[in-house]
């Protein structure tokens, strides 16, 4: 199989130097970054827009390029279409209930465990018996951290 050539191209904020030693089984790029910094990346994470800069982007939270449009839905400085209760349940999910987990105690009981990310910050909110005891004190905390926002 024959290696493309990048040297040259840009991604994101990276620009191929150089081939390096393959990561995997992909050819690994020697990149610079726009920031000065340089950094190796492999084809596959390139091209699939997975890495795009020296790592400097996460850091900065007003970035907007990866995700058009994403600061202009924060509410001050919240990004509150994430905690809707009406977003796709995610496949590891064994509640079926956003933010609400499921442990399993020694003697068999199922408990579960409310929480919430926001701004990156997890806030545990208990363990509850019932499914139902759960997402009520999920909502009452989401209700209350919306009307402080709103203030």
């Amino acid at each position: 199989m024959t290696v493309a050539n990048l040297i040259g191209r840009r991604f994101g904020e990276l620009t191929v130097i150089k081939k390096v030693e393959n990561i995997g089984s992909h050819s690994g790029w020697l990149c610079q970054c726009s920031c000065g910094k340089q950094t190796i990346a492999p084809t596959n994470k390139l091209r699939g827009g997975q890495i795009v800069s020296c790592g400097h982007l996460k850091a900065d939270v007003e970035y907007t390029g990866l995700r058009r449009g994403y600061q202009n839905k924060k509410k001050n400085g919240v990004a509150t279409f994430l905690l809707d209760d009406n977003r796709k349940i995610r496949s590891d999910n064994k509640s079926g209930v956003t933010g609400i987990k499921t442990k399993e105690l020694k003697n068999g009981d199922v408990h579960y465990i409310a929480q919430i990310n926001i701004k990156g910050k997890r806030h545990h909110l208990g363990t509850f018996p019932t499914l139902k005891e759960a997402i009520e004190a999920r909502k009452e905390f989401k209700d209350e951290f919306f009307k402080k926002l709103d203030d």
